[in-house]
């Protein structure tokens, strides 16, 4: 089967890895600096003394130590989460043929939530520590709204705005449930509500790796799916023609999406519209559909989240949730973008 785009030639691969390379460096510079900006207030010899202690395998008794590490904790923690929700908004955009498709704006990730929080109730909070639940609870309530988003899609056809606001009102609904189970069991529910908010601020390496098994089984199911991708991006009949399963690419792509997901929301909660900023960022750059774009969203979904809780981190004393501050950036541009939605239609 061919593809629908010409092999790039050596001038497009060479724009593309500069691309690449460029937006890898940004990353690189803003999680350096992240590294000296927090709620702690250390100056940076403290900072370069807590890096010191722990490149020489010093005790982490010293608290220079301990707040770099959790600094280096969040920012680990932070370009996985990134790089999953830039991965996971494309395929989810792609799968519906919709600019505006998002885990956070359709409920999604609040199906994931909802899930984890029925789990702390009903199964004593101790069981939301163990691993395999982490996963399986918020991927069982990913699952089951993407099953409502497709019936909903099928009903509604190609109307983009009227398929994100259904996707909203069921997301309203999902956070409508959870704020109810939540005011039932404050005691047992504390963790969650706390964990659910702050984002990255409870990091760890257990997290780090929930997210990072996500990406490895992704990426790769990703990359593997590219040729027939492009031809899936043209039209079904198009497709069709070409011999490619749509329903099974379309599927393959949303339950690749969930997955991911459901690894973020176990390990930092609910982030929102970091998955609906970074394939509009990454198109900017370039506008093939292909390996080096999957690359480029990624790269992109890591630096919007760690700049995101850079700010969180810095703006005051008391730390600003993750996900206030990408939804003042988020919402007036999801906004904008309707708009322009609406013209093209």
């Amino acid at each position: 089967m061919s593809s629908v785009l010409p092999a790039p030639d050596a001038g497009v691969r060479r724009h593309n890895a500069a691309v690449l390379v460029g937006t890898a460096a940004i990353l690189f510079v803003v999680t350096g600096i992240s590294v000296f900006f927090g709620s702690a207030g250390l100056v940076p010899s403290e900072v370069f003394h807590g890096l010191r202690l722990m490149i020489g395998g010093a005790p982490m008794g010293t608290p220079e130590a301990q707040i770099v590490m959790l600094r280096l904790l969040r920012i680990g923690l932070g370009v996985l989460v990134g790089a999953s929700l830039g991965l996971s908004g494309f395929l989810m955009q792609t799968a519906f043929r919709n600019p505006l498709a998002d885990s956070y704006l359709l409920g999604v990730s609040g199906g994931a939530q909802l899930a984890v929080t029925l789990v702390a109730l009903f199964g004593l909070a101790g069981t939301v520590a163990s691993v395999p639940v982490m996963i399986a609870a918020p991927l069982a309530g990913g699952l089951l709204v993407l099953v409502m988003l497709l019936v909903i899609s099928r009903r509604i056809g190609h109307d983009l705005l009227a398929f994100l606001l259904s996707g909203l009102a069921l997301s309203y609904m999902l956070n409508a449930l959870y704020s109810i189970l939540v005011s039932t069991r404050p005691d047992i529910l504390s963790n969650t509500i706390f964990w659910s908010w702050m984002g990255l601020n409870r990091a760890s390496e257990t997290g780090m790796a929930v997210v990072a098994a996500g990406l490895i089984v992704a990426v790769p199911v990703v990359m593997s799916l590219m040729r027939p991708l492009r031809s899936y991006l043209v039209g079904d009949d198009f497709a069709q023609n070409l011999g490619v399963n749509v329903r099974t690419i379309r599927i393959s792509l949303l339950v690749v999406s969930v997955i991911l997901a459901a690894t973020d929301v176990a390990a930092s909660g609910v982030v929102g519209f970091a998955g609906l900023f970074s394939p509009h960022l990454a198109r900017l750059l370039t506008h093939r559909t292909d390996r080096t774009f999957v690359v480029l969203t990624m790269l992109m979904g890591a630096t919007v989240v760690v700049v995101g809780d850079l700010i969180a981190r810095s703006v005051s004393v008391s730390e600003v949730p993750l996900n206030t501050v990408l939804s003042l950036f988020g919402a007036p541009y999801l906004i904008w973008l309707s708009i322009k939605s609406r013209r093209v239609m």
